[in-house]
């Protein structure tokens, strides 16, 4: 072999061959890097939007019924205190129709640790 076979193939020895395979190591590295950045980004995107759609279209119904059953609840509990300052029992409501819920407010809410 000549002499300077070995030293052409792998960049040099010294400083000079040291900082040339690190910047060729770093440029390698960030190459791959910003692959497999952009395709992190497109999946993330991908699940991110299907997320959003999914929550949109199961969660928001879910949460705006859930609050009109609550304004409802709040609507018969105050015709129910009107009712029963006129004198009404609590089985003359339940045959008018009145829920459950709106005439006794739930055991576990009433208990105190």
């Amino acid at each position: 072999m000549a002499p300077g076979t070995t030293t052409a193939r792998t960049g040099g020895g010294g400083i000079k061959g040291f900082l040339e395979r690190a910047n060729k190591s770093f440029q390698q590295g960030f190459a791959f890097s910003r692959e497999w950045s952009w395709w992190l980004a497109q999946k993330g995107g991908s699940v991110g939007l299907f997320l959003a759609s999914t929550s949109m279209v199961v969660l928001l119904p879910l949460i705006f019924e859930i609050n009109r059953e609550a304004m409802t609840v709040a609507s018969e509990r105050q015709q129910i205190t009107e009712l029963r300052n006129q004198g009404h029992s609590d089985r003359q409501l339940q045959e008018m129709g009145f829920l459950e819920i709106s005439l006794h407010k739930p055991s576990v809410a009433a208990m105190k640790k």
